[in-house]
């Protein structure tokens, strides 16, 4: 299950926390933490714990971020709880930590959905009032053409989706479609059957597969390469309309998603 820990969720601190075990303890003394064990080869730096009265585990990490500013982070696996119950819990954990950490707590980090977040923010999401822009964040770049994408879906066992060669007028549409799929595959999974918020019917394309079926010059396919930054190497997919196949194949449709979308 380790490798599946795919919710980063973590704590921003003014200090580091040297060691990670001390903390883990008290939240365990508090009663916030069932129990856990060290991370082999990890010492002082890292704890997976079991909380909430369940047997999925969690990994507490002390590491700092590229300009080196101290983080507790936490990861989970959320796959099998959904938004709600999942974010939920992560941000239980969260809390328990920070309970330990008085005067050491400047924010939180959704380092999974590319997000800043507040400490407000973790202990609204613990009591259960959980928003989906809470779990997943849309995310545009690009003038004149656009390019959308989401992030934080991936840790609900679903991809992330990006859409490419948006105009301004189109962005309050595509970001309605993206949250719309978003929510038909959390329900149905990808096996389900997917459409537009007005009825078209459309398929996941993924994203290396995707780019080449628009202009290379479109913001954001250029990075749809082998090297796509961070954030972005998960699994990703872009949206084509489903036509009745042709010799049992579908041609990509990435543009006819576009014009069912709204315009200048």
């Amino acid at each position: 299950m380790a490798d599946r820990y795919t919710s980063q969720v973590a704590l921003v601190l003014d200090r580091p926390v040297q060691d990670v075990s001390e903390v883990v303890r008290a939240a365990g003394h508090a009663g916030d933490i069932d129990r856990a064990a060290p991370v082999r080869d990890e010492g002082d730096r890292a704890q997976e714990v079991h909380w909430g009265g369940r047997m999925q585990k969690a990994v507490v990490r002390a590491v700092r971020d590229d300009d080196e500013r101290p983080l507790l982070r936490t990861e989970a696996y959320l796959g099998n709880d959904g938004i709600t119950l999942g974010l939920q819990r992560q941000a239980k954990l969260l809390q328990a930590l920070s309970r330990q950490l008085k005067g050491n707590v400047a924010g939180v980090r959704d380092l999974s959905a590319a997000a800043e977040r507040d400490t407000a923010w973790m202990n609204r999401v613990a009591i259960g009032s959980v928003r989906s822009d809470d779990a997943i964040v849309t995310v545009t770049e690009g003038e004149g053409t656009r390019w959308m994408r989401t992030h934080g879906a991936a840790r609900f066992d679903v991809p992330d989706l990006e859409l490419y060669g948006l105009t301004r007028g189109q962005l309050p549409a595509a970001e309605a479609a993206l949250a719309h799929v978003h929510e038909q595959l959390l329900r149905v999974g990808l096996a389900g059957r997917l459409e537009l918020p007005d009825g078209t019917p459309v398929y996941l394309v993924p994203i290396l597969e995707a780019w080449q079926h628009v202009p290379l010059d479109w913001p954001g396919v250029g990075r749809a390469g082998q090297d796509r930054g961070p954030g972005l190497d998960g699994p990703r997919a872009s949206l084509s309309v489903l036509h009745k196949p042709r010799l049992g194949r579908y041609r990509k449709d990435l543009k006819g998603v576009l014009e069912r979308l709204s315009a200048d």
